[in-house]
């Protein structure tokens, strides 16, 4: 009897670990990091984006592409740090982001799900594209 007690708990244990890394929501690249955050406020979605140089992590002022709209990171001249670019996003929509900046690599993310109520956090670590500039 104590050993059907034991493989039990032995397997709630192993389910419990593999449920949790299948509730794991964070999607991690070489070149960035996408983490999905369940908000209180289930009417509120945006998607977060922060560009950085991928040596030496500093921030990069980018250029956002989402499903082919535009958006440019700002630069905060009182607080001398690159502003988060801010996204409400439709929800229950699939999205592509690409987050480029001047002589990096762009680094591309796509179809990734954004549901409402859900807030995505983007990293993108951008490499130097060292290739010399051709007319």
């Amino acid at each position: 009897m104590r050993s059907i007690i034991r493989i039990g708990l032995i397997l709630l244990f192993i389910l419990n670990l593999t449920s949790c890394k299948a509730v794991r929501n964070d999607i991690v690249d070489n070149n960035y990091k996408l983490e999905k955050i369940k908000s209180k406020q289930t009417d509120f979605s945006s998607i977060v984006v922060n560009a950085y140089d991928f040596e030496n992590k500093k921030e990069l002022a980018g250029i956002v592409y989402v499903n082919d709209v535009v958006f440019f990171m700002e630069f905060d001249e009182n607080k001398k740090k690159v502003k988060p670019l801010v996204i409400t996003p439709n929800t229950n929509n699939y999205f592509d982001v690409e987050v480029s900046y001047i002589r990096r690599y762009t680094v591309k993310i796509d179809k990734f799900f954004v549901k409402r109520g859900d807030s995505i956090v983007i990293n993108a670590y951008l490499k130097e594209d060292k290739r010399p500039i051709i007319d």
